[in-house]
């Protein structure tokens, strides 16, 4: 069908009989639904979502080429540095609801070396054995390369000269939505970064002032205890003992802000040493486990059984188990059966092994849209006269010195749960 001449000729029969004509118009209805379903394709490809995951868009586009194709596996290719992400996508026959089975894996690449549509079939077939590849390139507007397209066929089938020129068309369609994925994905990156490199000034900033205000009041309230508590000795001064009592008391907690102003402000030094993570938690029990009781609350234990242990300044770490624990107290006033649940535990992420130490309490829980400000410093939900908003800001800054995170889980009206995250001794 070249012409609108040719076509009139197919549809009125002008040099056919009458049954040759119904064949050539079931061919001319034919071709024109395959046209139709072919531009279905091409329109969808057209309108994925950038913020979509790349396992999300290959079992997309997946789907849209079951269409035109047959093949047992998609695998959408990126050129990342110097690999190949290779996401794939199968439809599996014994699945009724239609999920399909996605993947992923990485093939090495030379440096300076641009890997060709070739290159990239025979490395699919020394993978893929039982398999025929079919491969074409995205190539973005500015003509550089993307990645690929391909379909893994069964061994004695493959695609015509007509389909690879069919599914070449295609990427080049395809290749559109997936330059506006990887622009907008280096977009956010950018935006996240530049918000790191705000937050970081904002830190180094307070944590320098920080350090200078420490300073300038250590001397001063040194010398006002010092005297609270000369005065205290003194018997004829019984009559205001309550009112020293309540100076002494607020300077000692003046002289706790201090240090942890001190710590926020990376300005002490601490010694690191070999540790097992439950002799911490039992050396932070024994400092404050009366406390906890006076307060009512019940502590259980649940400690691993492994030797779980960790590169770290003993004194630090036992702070941010203190932290945790009286923020835990605090969050538990107004429960009936308070109670906290301290845990040690292996925890495997990203292929790596973790130290794992959790504290959870049954009290009020968190709003959700307080989480993201309750490692800030100085932000606290406490009331005034018993909280300063460093507790968790500090404890963080600790957590990440020793190559480590902070995390918490929690529900309003439930529970919270914060999880200190420590890299293994081997």
């Amino acid at each position: 069908m070249n012409t609108k001449q040719e076509l009139l000729e197919k549809l009125t029969g002008i040099q056919s009989s009458r049954r040759s004509y119904y064949k050539e118009l079931t061919v001319v209805v034919d071709e024109m639904k395959q046209k139709n379903k072919q531009l279905e394709v091409i329109n969808h490809l057209t309108k994925i979502q950038i913020n979509a995951t790349w396992p999300d868009v290959s079992e997309s586009i997946a789907r849209q080429l079951t269409q035109l194709f047959s093949f047992a596996t998609f695998i959408l290719t990126l050129h990342e540095g110097g690999v190949l992400r290779c996401y794939t996508a199968s439809e599996p026959p014994t699945q009724p609801d239609g999920s399909w089975e996605c993947g992923s894996f990485i093939l090495p690449l030379e440096k300076h070396l641009a890997l060709q549509e070739n290159d990239l079939d025979k490395r699919f077939a020394e993978r893929f054995p039982h398999r025929t590849t079919s491969s074409v390139l995205l190539i973005s507007q500015r003509n550089q390369a993307l990645g690929f397209l391909t379909l893994l066929h069964d061994k004695k089938q493959g695609l015509s000269p007509e389909k690879l020129q069919l599914f070449r068309q295609i990427a080049e369609h395809a290749a559109v939505s997936v330059e506006n994925m990887l622009l907008y994905n280096d977009l956010r990156k950018k935006v996240n970064l530049e918000a790191q490199l705000v937050q970081s000034a904002k830190m180094a900033a307070l944590g320098e002032m920080a350090a200078g205000v420490a300073h300038e009041l250590n001397s001063p309230l040194t010398a006002i205890l010092g005297n609270i508590q000369l005065l205290q000795r003194e018997q004829e001064l019984t009559d205001y003992q309550q009112m020293m009592q309540d100076i002494y008391q607020c300077g000692v907690r003046c002289k706790k802000i201090i240090q942890n102003l001190l710590i926020f402000s990376r300005q002490e030094e601490f010694h690191f040493e070999d540790v097992h993570i439950n002799e911490l938690v039992e050396d932070a029990l024994g400092l404050i486990g009366y406390q906890l009781a006076v307060s009512g609350v019940s502590v259980r234990k649940e400690l691993s059984d492994k030797p779980l242990f960790v590169r770290a300044s003993r004194h630090q770490i036992e702070q941010i188990i203190i932290n945790l624990l009286l923020n835990g107290r605090d969050a538990l006033q107004d429960t009936p059966q308070p109670e906290l649940t301290v845990e040690t535990s292996l925890v495997q992420e990203d292929d790596q092994d973790w130290v794992g130490l959790s504290v959870t309490d049954n009290g009020t829980g968190i709003d959700a849209e307080l989480l993201d400000q309750i490692f800030q410093p100085f932000f606290t939900t406490k009331a005034t006269s018993k909280g300063t908003g460093l507790g968790l800001s500090v404890s963080l800054g600790i957590a990440e010195s020793h190559g480590g995170s902070l995390r918490v889980e929690s529900m309003a009206g439930s529970f919270s749960r914060f999880t200190l995250l420590l890299p293994i001794l081997s």
